[in-house]
């Protein structure tokens, strides 16, 4: 069997290994996040600096399992804790006020509220939940970030792809600028649909434009220094990683505080997890806090320029040339077809 052929067919293996990758990958990810969201270690505080404030927080010490308990002096300090996102929720036992930022995360928030609204109760007081950073009325449920954010997920891997496929000969320099170009693209596209049609982007469109070309830059810097290093197989690479794994670790769907720990662990590496948890803090928080995420970004993103770099003299093996190789014969199209389906 020639080369060619061998790797034709290792492509086409490939292509009809899709389903069953998505099969086991898919559900085991977002069922794992998404099935019965609990506290772990959820940081709520206790406003006040007396006797009733220490004891409230003692007792909650003692007995809110999966929460973390701290005090804080006044009001003011608990309502900036909560703004900085320091603190899912914080309590005034004086007055009954709550202070939340919803825009934060919806399970968190929920689970705050519950656990005061269960002290409130027993100490007979009115509990008054006061929300500090509360989503827009354009995107009451909070989820239009991850939509946007995952586009350009997907968009920047497929921008890699395409690059790729279509132009393995290319100096790496223009393959570089190409997939940069088409992160731009696909930037603009996403920001059309946060801004202008569904108003998710109040007075910071530049901001969000500037991240999600970032998140699409990197997903596909990093799909093509991956195809260059491995071939084809960088295909499910960037699927699972990039993909799968950095959508159910970026905190959108469920707050990593609600969620395993091996979600945590997740977010810490991952760069499209730590992009889409910067497109929430750039739409709902104002840009803060967004540092941290930045930097694990541009990590990946430096990396991937790296190893571009090293396996330039590699750029037109078969290995890759092989995607552009396979011929379209019925086999290829049942394995696209049950993809779709």
């Amino acid at each position: 069997m020639t080369n060619d052929r061998l790797a034709r067919r290792r492509t086409l293996t490939g292509v009809l290994m899709l389903p069953l990758f998505f099969l086991i990958a898919l559900p085991g990810l977002f069922l794992g996040i998404l099935h019965s969201p609990t506290p772990h270690e959820v940081m709520v505080a206790v406003i006040g600096a007396g006797p009733q404030a220490q004891a409230v927080a003692n007792q909650l010490t003692a007995h809110a399992h999966g929460f973390e308990i701290r005090t804080i002096s006044d009001a003011d300090s608990g309502r900036t804790a909560v703004r900085d996102r320091e603190v899912r929720g914080a309590y005034d036992p004086t007055t009954g006020d709550l202070y939340v930022a919803s825009a934060g995360g919806a399970q968190a928030t929920q689970a705050a509220r519950a656990l005061f609204a269960a002290v409130a109760q027993a100490s007979g007081a009115t509990l008054h939940v006061r929300d500090v950073v509360a989503l827009p009325d354009a995107d009451r449920l909070g989820t239009s970030t991850l939509y946007i954010g995952v586009g350009a997920i997907v968009g920047g891997f497929l921008s890699g792809l395409i690059v790729a496929m279509v132009a393995p000969g290319l100096r790496t320099r223009t393959q570089f600028f190409a997939v940069a170009a088409m992160s731009v693209v696909i930037a603009g596209i996403e920001t059309c649909y946060g801004w202008v049609v569904f108003d998710i982007f109040p007075g910071n469109a530049g901001a969000g434009a500037a991240t999600l070309a970032g998140i699409a830059l990197v997903a596909g810097s990093v799909t093509l220094a991956g195809v260059r290093l491995i071939g084809p197989a960088m295909v499910m690479v960037s699927l699972l990683v990039l993909v799968l794994a950095g959508v159910t670790a970026s905190g959108l769907a469920v707050q990593l505080d609600m969620a395993p720990a091996l979600y945590s662990w997740l977010h810490e590496v991952l760069p499209t997890a730590r992009g889409l948890s910067a497109l929430r803090s750039v739409c709902y928080f104002d840009s803060e806090g967004t540092r941290s995420d930045l930097v694990v970004m541009a990590v990946w993103l430096v990396a991937s320029v790296i190893v571009l770099t090293a396996t330039r003299k590699r750029a037109g093996t078969p290995g890759i040339a092989a995607f552009a190789e396979v011929e379209v014969d019925e086999a290829v199209v049942a394995g696209v077809a049950s993809v779709s389906v």
